[in-house]
């Protein structure tokens, strides 16, 4: 697995990303790059965090870091029993962690990014259709359904990643300049 920023880790898994970054300010995750980098223990960390709908303290949190990490060292996670009546099913949450990172990867490789192309910027394949476009559209609240109608050659797939995309990816810089027209 490719190691994530914190604005992917956020986009791709819906997570809070002020909460992914005190987690980092708070010493959570040991031994974190510079600047931060998440590893599958992590990710799954995180989106495990988030699916709890608990509110832990840092050292509840960092307890349950390494006992995830711990647990994913061995060959096959395992359920991780927190006390009598609070078990993780980390089986499943690796599971899909790695089903939503396996398949972001795979739509992304799909994506054609070539300089004659609207300037590189990446486009579906076989379109002049930027995502950003799209992504944009759908997280200003256009429904995907009246997306995909108007764009018929893209799935919910498409809409839903392109969405995930923008917020993974924003754009960094200064707009460019645009030439003045000719008088």
């Amino acid at each position: 697995m490719t190691e994530l920023t914190p604005t992917e880790v956020a986009a791709l898994f819906d997570l809070d990303e002020r909460r992914v970054r005190k987690d980092v300010e708070y010493g959570v995750f040991e031994r974190l790059t510079s600047p931060p980098r998440f590893d599958l223990a992590a990710v799954v960390y995180l989106y495990t965090v988030a699916g709890m709908s608990l509110d832990l303290g840092v050292e509840d949190r960092k307890k349950l870091y390494r006992l995830i990490v711990s647990a994913l060292r061995g060959k096959r996670p395992h359920d991780l029993e927190l006390s009598a009546y609070v078990v993780v099913k980390l089986d499943d949450a690796v599971h899909d962690v790695e089903a939503r990172l396996s398949d972001f990867d795979k739509w992304k490789k799909k994506l054609v990014e070539r300089a004659d192309i609207l300037g590189g910027e990446p486009v579906f394949p076989k379109s002049r259709l930027a995502v950003r476009h799209i992504g944009e559209m759908a997280r200003r609240g256009a429904p995907v359904e009246e997306i995909v109608e108007d764009y018929p050659i893209l799935s919910k797939q498409d809409v839903e990643f392109a969405k995930r995309y923008v917020v993974a990816y924003p754009r960094v810089g200064r707009p460019r300049a645009r030439e003045a027209p000719a008088r």
